[in-house]
């Protein structure tokens, strides 16, 4: 249990092929900063697939985010094996995310200062995190995958009535799953919305071609006026609070 809600922590990103003349990975860049300056603040369903210990786990964040860092997700976790839902919320104000589990039976916080995490993340996993797993930052996240993958546009998609530039990449160097983030996958998938710039779909695969990791969006809504006191938070009286710094060195692989 402790493992699963460790690797929620970082995610608190029916594709069509179209022909078409595919711009250039500067022009699309340029096109995602272009829509990154305008975007203030953006809300809807986060759909989250990835690998976790053998299992593919699919988790649903109803989710608000405001540029640039932070972010607040209300999750239902289904618990491998089980047919018990988990209740998580995760808020991030830019420099601390708060993560409360709302079992009565294991009720606790998990305390995670985005600064005690140097050195023992990778820088992947550290951006992963502090974009909500691309809830917030898309722009900045893609830049940094074009640091670790050989990201070239290879064509153009449709995914819900929108155009999408199609970048994909492979990993220059070696994965690192980890279990308190998402997957850092061996290829990866980017579907970026041609008018706004915006990361509708990532998709990545393990060496194998293995399914590892696949981030959605459905009902977004930009710049309808998220206040800051949305990411606010506080842990309830009496609720154990766990500083993840404390246990990230054992859980992480």
């Amino acid at each position: 249990m402790k493992k699963l809600v460790l690797a929620l922590i970082g995610v608190c990103l029916m594709v069509i092929a179209t022909p078409g003349m595919a711009r250039t990975l500067e022009e699309v860049m340029a096109e995602m900063e272009k829509g990154a300056a305008t975007l203030k603040d953006v809300k809807g369903v986060q759909i989250v697939k990835f690998m976790l210990e053998k299992e593919m786990v699919t988790v649903k964040n109803n989710f608000l985010a405001k540029v640039p860092d932070k972010f607040r997700a209300e999750t239902s976790i289904p618990i491998p094996g089980t047919k018990k839902i988990q209740k998580v919320l995760t808020v991030c104000d830019g420099t601390t995310i708060w993560q409360e589990t709302m079992a009565p039976e294991e009720r606790k916080v998990i305390k995670m200062k985005l600064a005690d995490m140097a050195g023992k993340l990778d820088a992947y996993q550290q951006k992963i995190l502090g974009t909500g797993g691309g809830m917030v930052g898309a722009d900045a996240l893609l830049k940094l995958a074009n640091a670790d993958y050989d990201l070239k546009v290879t064509g153009t998609a449709t995914l819900g009535g929108k155009t999408m530039d199609v970048l994909e990449g492979k990993l220059k160097g070696a994965a690192k799953p980890g279990q308190m983030t998402l997957p850092t996958p061996a290829k990866i998938k980017y579907l970026v919305g041609a008018a706004d710039g915006f990361v509708y779909k990532v998709e990545g695969w393990d060496k194998a071609g293995k399914s590892v990791l696949e981030i959605s969006y459905e009902d977004i809504k930009f710049n309808t006026g998220v206040p800051d006191k949305t990411f606010t938070y506080k842990p309830p009286a009496k609720v154990e609070v766990i500083d993840a710094a404390e246990v990230a060195p054992f859980v992480i692989q």
